[in-house]
């Protein structure tokens, strides 16, 4: 009998060993950013060892890879599997946070602020709501800056006050009106875009309009009245043309100006979600 149970423990040794190696390499390609090979090699841990303790954790290893890899539609239904397939587990609550984060990365700030709000509503109440933050900046990110104060009120002193005043800052930021700008340029060709800070394109959108409002002036003065009705219809192209590009250039200033501001206030606080014995903590490191 002891002879048998020494055979088995032989033969049980090298099958734990394979198992190991074989996860301990699928992380290594993640380590090394070959995120697709990694993803097959989860694939075969989890085909060979569907009992394995380490389940929950190869699949969101998967997860993470397909989210490393911007395959975001699959890393959606990898990440929502987890915690409905293990409730409860560390893995399962790092699953919800990488798929809230994910919505973040890709842009789509409204689809983050619903996933945000629904990981705040499942931690304890005393947890500090450490969610509110990436809400608030969702919200910022949608051009909803009173919301975002409602927001930032779930979290703790001093870091509530901070972002308060750093809120009356952004909503205090230069910005361009888009209506003024075509108004002005609906006046005088150029000038929206030199309201807008872009003086090369003030100069061309002048400098274009002119010379078709001059050369169909000359060819109507010469009596060449079809080259005269194909620049004025060039000139009506332009001229309206001058008037959006001028809207334009003051919406895409005014993102510059925000986009700079939300990158500064994530400096200035270093703020981050991070995790400790599988629930969120929020981090905050201040800068002066």
């Amino acid at each position: 009998m002891p002879i048998l149970l020494f055979l088995l423990l032989l033969a049980f040794i090298p099958a734990a060993h394979a198992e190991s190696n074989l996860l301990s390499f699928a992380d290594s390609l993640a380590t090394e950013g070959d995120h697709y090979r990694a993803i097959t090699e989860y694939k075969r841990f989890l085909h060979y060892n569907p009992q394995d303790p380490q389940i929950a954790y190869a699949k969101l290893a998967i997860g993470k890879s397909l989210l490393a890899g911007q395959r975001w539609e699959q890393a959606d239904q990898a990440l929502e599997k987890i915690w409905i397939l293990y409730p409860g587990s560390p893995e399962a609550a790092t699953a919800k946070q990488l798929h809230a984060d994910a919505a973040y990365d890709r842009g789509d700030y409204e689809t983050a602020q619903l996933r945000y709000e629904k990981l705040r509503d499942d931690l304890p109440d005393d947890n500090n709501k450490p969610s509110a933050y990436k809400i608030g900046l969702s919200q910022l990110k949608q051009g909803k800056p009173n919301e975002a104060r409602i927001s930032f009120t779930n979290l703790q002193e001093p870091l509530k006050q901070q972002l308060s005043l750093s809120l009356d800052e952004y909503q205090q930021l230069n910005r361009k009106s888009p209506q003024l700008a075509g108004t002005l340029s609906a006046f005088l060709p150029g000038a929206g875009q030199l309201y807008t800070e872009r003086p090369h394109q003030a100069g061309v959108a002048f400098a274009l309009n002119a010379a078709f409002i001059y050369g169909a002036i000359e060819a109507w003065d010469n009596e060449n009245y079809a080259v005269a009705g194909i620049l004025s219809l060039f000139e009506i192209g332009w001229y309206g043309g001058n008037i959006y590009n001028a809207m334009n250039n003051a919406q895409k200033f005014n993102r510059k100006q925000e986009h700079h501001f939300l990158e500064h206030l994530q400096q200035r606080y270093g703020l981050s979600l991070g995790w400790q014995q599988g629930q969120p903590q929020l981090q905050a490191v201040f800068h002066f």
